[in-house]
């Protein structure tokens, strides 16, 4: 009878240690799903926010030189949705989402009409950008085609969301672009990249993107 006790006992414990094992091994199972799905949100709100950055690109690369003052290197005339320098808070990356709303334009809309013009990325909240004009500079005299009267500097930001309120993506690039010449400027809306603009210049001046990093 003893050893019958003890066999039992025995079962039990073994039957508990693997009912164990596999209650530790479920949890872990459904922690790594959960990982991989923040994971997979945070990818989504940075191609987002990426979606939103190659609109602003091509929106800076669309403008023709009668909407920036020409020669002006402070206090100056820019084009449409394109802030003077140190207009913007210093970490707009940790501004709120109704800060975005206000001062950023949406992706897929027109910045002088709000029309749509393209399909708005996903997420809890829509993708926007902000360009900022960083400096300009006059450029020496050249005789190569096409010449530039000036070259600018910019910073653009670009935030994009997933579904859950923790995953927001912000980009900042910076960019360069001639001003003040006989040259074609790019499309908007954007039917490709910047390489058609930038090209043009064959390597003259600083042109398209010169530094690129993500923010949060």
């Amino acid at each position: 009878m003893n050893h019958r006790g003890m066999a039992l006992l025995a079962g039990l414990l073994l039957l508990a240690a693997v009912s164990l094992l596999a209650l530790v091994a479920a949890n872990g199972m459904i922690l790594q799903r959960h990982q991989a799905a923040n994971f997979g949100d945070k990818i989504r709100a940075a191609e987002n926010a990426a979606m939103a950055e190659a609109q602003a690109r091509a929106w800076l690369l669309s403008r023709p030189d009668i909407e920036r003052q020409p020669g002006c290197l402070t206090g100056c005339v820019l084009p449409v949705a394109i802030r003077s320098p140190d207009e913007l808070p210093r970490s707009p990356e940790f501004e709120s989402a109704a800060w975005w709303r206000i001062n950023g334009v949406q992706a897929g809309t027109h910045p002088e009409t709000g029309e749509s013009i393209a399909m708005p990325a996903g997420g809890r909240e829509p993708a926007r950008w902000i360009i900022e004009e960083l400096r300009f500079e006059p450029t020496e005299a050249s005789s190569n085609d096409p010449a530039a009267g000036g070259l600018a500097y910019y910073r653009v930001l670009s935030r994009g969301t997933g579904s859950h309120p923790g995953s927001v993506a912000v980009t900042e690039t910076i960019m360069a672009r001639p001003w003040e010449g006989d040259f074609e400027v790019s499309s908007f809306p954007p039917v490709a990249t910047a390489a058609p603009f930038c090209r043009q210049f064959n390597g003259q001046y600083p042109c398209g993107t010169q530094a690129w990093r993500q923010r949060r």
